[in-house]
């Protein structure tokens, strides 16, 4: 099949839409771009993956769309288009409408994100209250029902905690109550199990598909847990150094990934590795200031050339929903960590 360049990820009837954005970061040494030229597309009703290492991007994607950057960040270029608004340029009124209702968001630290001295119970209530209009005694119930869903214990009890009261499991699972319990169009999850067991994991997953079948929400699950990944996501972005690397089908890239990065990330996995040593890609992710001239993956990939380490190379189709952003013209064998010719 003829291959074709593109910056245009896989479409179908988007909830959002984001193309070519670079996020900006004002620092001593002149301006940087921790998300550099990103599109993607995420699906009404679709669970998107967005995986890759820390330091990736990742998170601040998140905050860019958010729009919940660092007094030193902006967005220097690009669109986000959600439900045919434009984030990039619409006001601040207009974002407080979207944000906590439509457009929600759960944090990766929820201890810097409950405010301490406001029970959790009356955090999550306030959501209710700014935006559905429901009464004090109809917006309780349903907060202790949601904690009672996301497997609280005591939900009751818990309602009146302080934040410094509960877990740090607790704590996350108060947050998820947060920003699911508006019932939003799209729900953004910046690694949204890390600090819990592997059983509240489950239930919390649980809860997220339960979202999107029923109320048709949306989600962007940002994580590196190629794991979870494999078990609810639909579409999978892989981000290395501030740019989408691979998109594909979950089944798609699990079982024939295009990129060298992807490969390293599934070859990582315990379940590919069984009676072996587990596999790591060696090197870091490069740092802001020191990025590569050619593809940013070059020093670390097994299969570099010259040519990778002079160009970067453009986002390129590689089937209907199947895109890469590298020179070789090969499917990669995750398991065996070789290349077909």
């Amino acid at each position: 099949m003829e291959e074709k360049k593109t910056t245009e990820p896989v479409s179908e009837q988007a909830v959002m839409t984001v193309k070519d954005l670079r996020t900006a970061l004002k620092t001593r040494q002149g301006i940087l771009y921790p998300v550099d030229g990103v599109s993607l597309e995420i699906p009404k009703g679709k669970i998107i993956g967005l995986v890759g290492e820390s330091g990736c991007g990742k998170s601040m994607m998140a905050n860019s769309i958010m729009n919940l950057l660092p007094k030193n960040g902006y967005v220097a270029e690009g669109s986000i288009l959600f439900q045919g608004k434009e984030l990039t340029t619409c006001s601040k009124e207009e974002r407080r409408k979207l944000s906590g209702n439509r457009i929600t968001l759960i944090f990766q630290d929820p201890m810097t994100s409950l405010n301490p001295v406001i029970r959790v119970g009356k955090q999550v209530e306030e959501v209710l209250k700014l935006h559905k209009n429901l009464s004090k005694e109809e917006a309780k119930k349903t907060v202790i029902q949601m904690f009672t869903d996301m497997g609280i214990p005591e939900p009751e009890r818990r309602y009146y905690s302080f934040p410094h009261e509960l877990s740090g499991g607790l704590r996350q699972r108060v947050m998820i109550s947060a920003a699911m319990i508006c019932r939003p169009d799209l729900l953004i999850a910046d690694e949204p199990t890390t600090a819990l067991d592997v059983t509240i994991e489950a239930q919390i997953l649980k809860k997220m598909k339960t979202l999107q079948k029923e109320e048709g929400t949306s989600v962007l699950l940002i994580t590196h847990d190629l794991g979870v990944v494999a078990e609810v996501c639909d579409l999978v972005y892989v981000m290395y150094a501030g740019k989408i690397v691979e998109a594909a089908d979950v089944r798609e890239l699990f079982h024939h990934p295009r990129h060298p990065y992807t490969e390293g990330l599934l070859n990582s996995l315990p379940s590919r590795n069984r009676g072996r040593r587990l596999r790591s890609i060696p090197g870091v992710v490069p740092i802001l200031t020191e990025m590569p001239e050619g593809c940013r993956f070059a020093p670390r990939c097994p299969y570099a050339t010259d040519a990778c380490r002079q160009k970067q190379p453009e986002m390129r189709q590689v089937g209907d929903s199947h895109q890469v952003r590298c020179v070789l013209d090969r499917e990669l064998i995750s398991e065996g960590g070789e290349a077909n010719g």
